[in-house]
């Protein structure tokens, strides 16, 4: 029964959450945007709710991306320094994964916005995930596809995808898989960005889809 908590800043919703075993007790939600200044303080009033110390806490999960260039590094970055402040175990996992074990697709294409046009997409199969824009999803993704932005699931409509909107609480399966075989090496532990961090801000070039294997 670990003490367990989840940071998942990656979306344009964010939140922090306590966990005892498999069952979500305490959630703190906020807008994306703010979770720099408010992360700190939330997992601190979670903290006090419960009645926990931050010493009794036995690991940190935390959604590493992919998603937004700066919540994804807010996300990380605080993460990290809760682990190495109280020696805790770390876990980071995949926004697409997550997905995927939220929809329990075995099969299938999880599929999460990019922004300029383009698209992140994990087989759920492979476990690979990359980059396409909408000219190249029919020709790379075929099957059940799942989305979890509403805005998505109106872009490929003709795909007739599954919604699933993700919150927090949604990551600890993953994040308890993760620590079954060992966890995340908190210092070397990188931001899912799917695209290279060199090519954050490049603009997307059409029929060049870039790959990342898991």
């Amino acid at each position: 029964m670990q003490r367990l908590l989840l940071i998942d800043t990656c979306g344009e919703t964010a939140g922090v959450a306590l966990c005892l075993g498999q069952q979500v007790l305490a959630v703190e939600d906020f807008v994306a945007g703010d979770a720099s200044a408010r992360i700190v303080a939330a997992v601190r009033q979670l903290l006090q709710q419960l009645g926990w110390g931050r010493a009794e806490l036995d690991a940190v999960g935390v959604v590493a991306g992919p998603g937004s260039f700066t919540g994804v590094r807010t996300g990380l970055a605080a993460a990290r320094g809760f682990c190495e402040a109280a020696s805790l175990r770390f876990a980071a996992v995949s926004r697409l994964a997550v997905l995927a074990d939220v929809a329990a697709v075995a099969e299938g294409f999880a599929v999460l916005d990019a922004g300029r046009g383009e698209f992140y997409v994990r087989d759920v199969s492979s476990a690979c995930e990359w980059l396409c824009t909408l000219d190249e999803f029919p020709e790379l993704v075929s099957g059940t596809v799942v989305v979890a932005e509403p805005r998505v699931a109106e872009r490929l409509m003709a795909r007739r995808p599954l919604l699933y909107p993700l919150h927090v609480g949604d990551a600890l399966p993953e994040v308890l898989r993760c620590l079954a075989v060992g966890g995340s090496d908190v210092a070397l532990a990188e931001a899912n960005y799917v695209r290279g961090e060199q090519n954050i801000y490049a603009k997307p070039s059409v029929g060049s889809s870039r790959w990342k294997s898991q």
